[in-house]
């Protein structure tokens, strides 16, 4: 089977596994791991993980990573990316910052450093698709939200100080809808403090 020919039996899945890839070509899974890594040399497809991969361009995009890492849980871009993504920070950040529902890792994929950070299902929203990235990214308001959240949480090390960002503009009241959501009265005050500290450093530039 030529390259085309099995690329052409893939066509309709954006990531795969090498186990899927051979049930949808006939071939054995050795087979199949060799046939996705010529297309990888022909930048037909991406290599993700161990028997993962993208099928696509060179340059997968960035929410499209996310989805990948995140597997087989829902991710969504927040943080200090989708801060830079909507054009609140210059800085580009050296690791991508995404929400999940699944368990906080680190990885590397496609020589992208991915950081997913867990946050609990009453909070996971907040977020839209976004074509510009091939996923999901938070708006301005939950991505500051978030970073509140996982610095109260002491989740690695997360830092709610947000220096040199353009803050003005931002729906505060859209932040503290999803602060009423937190039960836990503790977390709830720890994470109003932080918003709070966020707000005073930005006060010039908050509506």
């Amino acid at each position: 089977m030529t390259s085309i020919g099995f690329y052409q039996k893939l066509i309709g899945h954006k990531r795969i596994t090498t186990r899927d890839a051979a049930q949808l070509t006939g071939l054995s899974i050795p087979a199949a791991s060799m046939a996705l890594r010529r297309l990888a040399d022909e930048r037909l497809c991406t290599h993700l993980k161990k028997g993962n991969w993208l099928l696509g361009g060179p340059s997968p995009e960035l929410g499209a990573l996310v989805a990948a890492a995140a597997e087989p849980y829902q991710a969504y871009l927040s943080g200090w990316s989708a801060l830079r993504l909507h054009d609140r920070i210059q800085q580009i950040p050296q690791k991508h910052f995404a929400m999940t529902l699944g368990r906080p890792s680190e990885m590397d994929l496609a020589g992208t450093r991915i950081s997913l950070h867990r946050i609990t299902p009453t909070l996971f929203g907040g977020y839209s698709f976004d074509s510009r990235v091939d996923g999901f990214l938070a708006t301005s308001e939950k991505a500051v939200f978030d970073l509140a959240y996982l610095k109260a949480m002491s989740r690695s090390r997360v830092s709610a100080s947000l220096p040199e960002t353009d803050l003005s503009g931002l729906r505060w009241k859209d932040v503290l809808n999803w602060l009423r959501l937190i039960p836990a009265s503790r977390v709830r005050e720890a994470v109003e403090r932080n918003l709070e500290r966020m707000r005073q450093q930005h006060a010039a530039d908050a509506d």
